[in-house]
């Protein structure tokens, strides 16, 4: 990881079950409670209402919290409330933490959790180790941290409550990440993300979309990181949470800076500074200050870039954060150093190096393996323990059923011998009918294992593929048509920008399913290198060289290799100063060009050999064609599933013909209205027939 990441690659964890306020008004919310709290007499539903106008304020304008919280602690301490006492130093604690005071927040965390404790209220002793947990992290005590983390996730399991687990597993995650584990980092936030796409929580695959993002900006695969940030920052925007947004905003900006874009880094980081110093939270006004001076010193203005390294060390000192102390220490000395103060430079990289060693030793590393370990065992204990119970309850039923059958068997000795050969076909059908329920249920479970891990592949995939809303900023008047055979798709979609050209590709690999997939990830990732990485942007080059990096990647340029796998693919690259020009390049999939108020269908015909396959030592080039649009014109790309789909009266293929005619047919209407004939036509068509294969069409108007 490069210096700016190391600054900047913030906790991406949840605060609190009752601070999770991502709604899409929290200002309709902010007004109901403020009329609710008008009618409202002193008792417990005042300061219940008060709480949670705390909880909105925290999301939007925290200034307004103290006079409302030093109201409900009144309330609650004239009624002796021991349970809405706890509540009100929960919330002194998140507004503190809010401000980057970890030492005040932390004691008021500690105060609510042994109220809670008392009360044997398990739910709310969670949310308390789970805070507590967060504000370890920002001390630099990482294993102290885990503990709290894997101790809350224990509880959160045995309350069954799936949305804190996605919480848990984010913060565990993030502790892994910072200390350079990153199989952990990801495995902890995959499972996250799995959680939070099953719940439909927007809150929480914002958090994941960053997290992701967090693990790729580790691993120096910037493109990607961006990716993930930029989905997090969208739908942080989306339900107005400023917490996101932040989080969203300076990693953006940290990647821009590792990719020397100054310029676009600043943009960002600045829009976070504002929003920082609006709402005074200073363990994000740190971070920010430090990762802003290390821009300027890039752009070579060390005056500036020192001014900002000051104020972030002040208050890293202030609030007890290690981590941006750290972060300063090192940017003061690489500052000194190349101003020629060497004696300077020393003495801050001292200080960093003290403050580096008590956050990375092995033994809080130690630690933290130990406390994972630990919550493993634990559970299995529970388990081991839970089936022990139904051994024993299953051998008294077994010692009992026993006892009957012996009295039932002297009491009919003589029908069981009169009786014998028709028993003992029973009992060889019985046997029979045992073996068949076992293969039975063996099927089943390792059915359902398949499948569930299809699922979970499903969403990686949906995760991966470029956003259609991201798409249609660009070109408006578009519409993509998406839609698996099976869980997973073969078919793909894949858009990027670079300079001038916004480039759009839909691809058909080899076979459906899982084996699809795996040929998807693979052209989805080509793609990326070669345009994002290499800057090639003709489709024809493109194609040319996605042919070389998929024989490369499945060693079809040996021999030896028995691989026949490659894509059908269209590829068109847009210029964006004049989206009328576009050039196009296709390995077995046309271009469509419907010219306005015509009914006539242009075709560019795509070359006659696909993308890898079998071995051979040809280079294959491909056409690029050059290709004028006016306003009004539409044109279509498309893999072959539409068109291949059995149905109709006579159960036959649909045809490229018939796709063609009903392309024209439906002209007049609007992409939106296309989108919707074409759907419903594929449904109607397929009927109650199986569908043959991935279908993905993509349609734009000028």
């Amino acid at each position: 990881m490069k210096k700016y990441l190391l600054y900047f690659i913030f906790l991406s964890i949840c605060i609190s079950a009752n601070t999770v306020l991502a709604q899409k008004n929290i200002q309709a919310k902010i007004d109901s409670l403020e009329a609710v709290l008008k009618t409202s007499i002193k008792d417990t539903s005042k300061i219940s209402t008060l709480i949670l106008l705390c909880g909105a304020h925290l999301q939007t304008n925290p200034n307004k919290v103290p006079p409302l919280i030093e109201e409900a602690t009144k309330l609650a301490n004239e009624l002796n409330s021991q349970h809405w006492i706890a509540e009100c130093y929960n919330t002194k604690g998140l507004f503190e933490y809010g401000k980057g005071n970890f030492s005040s927040a932390k004691k008021n965390y500690q105060e609510a959790l042994i109220l809670f404790e008392k009360e044997k209220n398990q739910f709310r002793m969670a949310n308390m180790i789970y805070q507590i947990g967060i504000l370890e992290v920002y001390t630099g005590n990482y294993a102290k941290a885990n503990e709290n983390f894997f101790k809350t996730l224990k509880l959160y399991e045995l309350l069954d409550k799936k949305d804190l687990i996605g919480n848990c597993y984010a913060a565990i995650g993030n502790v892994y990440g910072r200390q350079g584990n990153s199989k952990k980092e990801e495995e902890f936030h995959l499972k996250g993300l799995n959680i939070r796409f099953e719940l439909k929580d927007k809150y929480g695959v914002s958090a994941s979309y960053i997290n992701m993002g967090n693990v790729y900006g580790r691993r120096k695969m910037y493109d990607t990181a961006l990716s993930y940030y930029f989905k997090g920052l969208k739908i942080a925007e989306e339900i107005k949470n400023q917490k996101w947004i932040l989080n969203a905003l300076g990693n953006i900006g940290s990647v821009y800076a590792e990719q020397k874009k100054y310029d676009d880094a600043l943009k960002y980081l600045s829009k976070g500074l504002e929003i920082v110093e609006n709402i005074g939270d200073k363990k994000s006004h740190a971070t920010y200050l430090n990762t802003i001076g290390q821009c300027y010193l890039s752009l070579n203005k060390p005056a500036i870039a020192k001014n900002y390294y000051e104020r972030a060390l002040s208050i890293g000192v202030a609030t007890g954060n290690k981590e941006e102390m750290r972060g300063s220490y090192l940017n003061l000395a690489d500052l000194s150093y190349k101003n020629g103060d060497y004696k300077q430079a020393y003495d801050y990289h001292n200080l960093y190096s003290n403050m580096k060693d008590s956050l990375f030793n092995e033994e809080n590393s130690a630690q933290m393996n130990d406390m994972q370990a630990k919550y493993d065992s634990e559970k299995q204990e529970q388990e081991i323990e839970l089936l022990n119970k139904d051994k024993e309850i299953q051998t008294a039923n077994f010692k009992q059923q026993q006892i009957i059958t012996w009295s039932i068997g002297a009491g009919l000795l003589i029908v069981i011998i009169l009786a014998f050969f028709i028993f003992r076909q029973f009992k060889e059908k019985q046997k029979a009918n045992i073996a068949l329920q076992s293969a039975y249920i063996e099927i089943e479970v390792k059915n359902k294992d398949i499948t569930d891990s299809i699922n979970y592949a499903r969403r990686i995939q949906t995760a991966i593929l470029p956003s259609i809303e991201n798409l249609q900023k660009q070109l408006s008047d578009s519409f993509i048509i998406y839609q698996p055979k099976d869980i997973v798709s073969g078919d793909f979609y894949w858009f990027a920008e670079k300079g001038n050209q916004l480039i759009v590709a839909i691809a058909d690999c080899t076979g459906h399913g899982v084996p699809g997939a795996f040929m998807s990830m693979v052209g989805n990732d080509i793609l990326t290198q070669i345009v994002i990485e290499k800057g090639i942007t003709k489709p024809n080059m493109i194609l040319t060289n996605l042919h070389d990096g998929v024989k490369k990647s499945l060693k079809q340029d040996s021999t030896t290799s028995d691989t026949k796998d490659g894509m059908d693919i269209a590829i068109v690259s847009f210029d964006k100063t004049n989206y009328s020009n576009i050039e196009y390049a296709g390995a077995l999939r046309p271009l469509w060009l419907i010219k306005n108020n015509s009914k006539e269908i242009t075709e560019y015909k795509a070359d006659k050999h696909s993308i890898g396959g079998a071995y051979s030592n040809d280079v294959r080039e491909f056409t690029n064609h050059e290709i004028k649009l006016s306003k009004g014109d539409s044109f279509y790309l498309s893999t072959d599933g539409y068109a291949d789909q059995f149905g109709g009266d006579q159960g036959k293929k649909m045809m490229t013909k018939n796709m063609k005619e009903l392309l024209i047919s439906i002209q007049g209407k609007t992409m939106n209205e296309q989108q919707s004939v074409l759907e419903n036509n594929f449904k109607s068509w397929k009927a109650s027939r199986e569908q043959v294969d991935d279908v993905l069409v993509f349609g734009v108007r000028l």
